[in-house]
């Protein structure tokens, strides 16, 4: 007996091939007897089912399976919501299962509180892959009629059935990050450029995350007055995902309070001295990921931050620049999800 085939849709911008992997592979489990394929992959025999998976927003999909029973096609719908701390991976599991479920001629029984209406006959004719451009202009669903079963059965698998959420998302995860950072050292002279790590935090259900981190830095290249500058500063805050979720690629945004220690070292007349001073400040993050590989990001990042006051600097009583209240920086770094 030859296996059936399920043709399977995707109605996305992008996708990864680890994701279909996973869709592919769940459908064909669920299937039984079937076989799941890529519409881009499949040959020229007629699909038993053919499924169509879009999405309607970050963390709701909608899947579309038609089957061809007898003489007249079925059209089944399921909508799904998911969390912002669910996986990729894990919504694209759940969705192939459902899409070998819905595939079967014979799906499991849904409680109906009213009477089935009687099927009213249509013309034969086999599940048609839908694409871009296709469909009637009324708006009815691939393979149906107005009045037709499709369209009553699509109407109630999809009021009756629940959201399906998946269940991972009760665990914390965590990421840590590494980053250059560069920027003016003074309001004037040399720039300074260094490097940051941070921790971040992210809890199940909670729209923030937390982060943690510390940087260090000094100005490239000393001045006419063989100064050298370093800042280190700690810092502790909340972020929010602006677009995309933390385990995808993304937009976000924070805010934390810091403490900074800024010291200056001057050799004059054969003598050394240093100088050094404390301040706490606010600053804001504008930073965007990019997902390289499943669990590691490339991250660019805009920093502004404020102090408490500006110090100003003097090296045999001639001033070589201040340390301003206000300051910006820029960082490039790597960002890797460790749970």
């Amino acid at each position: 007996m030859t296996a059936a085939l399920i043709v399977i849709e995707i109605a996305a911008p992008t996708v990864s091939d680890d994701a279909l992997a996973v869709l592919v592979s769940a459908c064909t489990r669920a299937a039984r007897d079937g076989e799941c394929v890529l519409a881009k992959n499949a040959s020229d025999e007629q699909p038993t089912a053919v499924a169509i998976v879009s999405l309607r927003a970050d963390d709701k999909m909608r899947v579309e399976v038609g089957v061809h029973q007898g003489d007249h096609d079925s059209w089944r719908t399921k909508d799904f919501s998911f969390l912002a701390a669910d996986e990729s991976l894990d919504r694209w599991r759940v969705v192939g299962f459902a899409i070998g479920t819905l595939a079967e001629s014979e799906p499991p029984p849904i409680e109906e509180t009213t009477p089935a209406p009687a099927p009213v006959p249509t013309r034969p004719s086999p599940p048609t892959r839908r694409g871009s451009g296709s469909g009637s202009g009324s708006g009815s669903e691939p393979g149906s009629e107005p009045g037709s079963e499709s369209e009553s059965e699509s109407e109630s698998e999809s009021e009756s059935e629940p959201q399906v959420r998946t269940g991972r998302q009760s665990r914390a995860q965590w990421f840590l990050g590494a980053a250059a950072i560069f920027g003016p050292g003074f309001d004037q002279g040399p720039a300074r450029l260094g490097g940051s790590l941070y921790a971040d935090l992210a809890l199940p259900r909670v729209p923030l995350f937390f982060t943690l981190g510390g940087s260090a830095a000094t100005r490239v290249q000393n001045d006419w007055s063989g100064a050298t500058a370093r800042w280190f500063d700690v810092s502790a805050g909340l972020g929010l995902p602006l677009l995309g979720p933390l385990q995808g690629s993304g937009l976000e945004l924070g805010a934390s309070v810091l403490t900074e220690y800024f010291d200056v070292n001057a050799s004059t007349m054969g003598r050394s001295e240093t100088r050094s001073r404390w301040t706490l400040g606010a600053q804001g993050v504008l930073a965007g990921r990019v997902q390289l590989i499943p669990d590691l990001f490339v991250t660019a990042e805009i920093q502004a931050a404020g102090f408490s006051g500006a110090t100003e600097i003097r090296v045999a009583g001639a001033p070589i620049g201040s340390a301003a209240s206000f300051r910006y920086l820029g960082g490039l770094g790597l960002r890797v999800r460790v749970r």
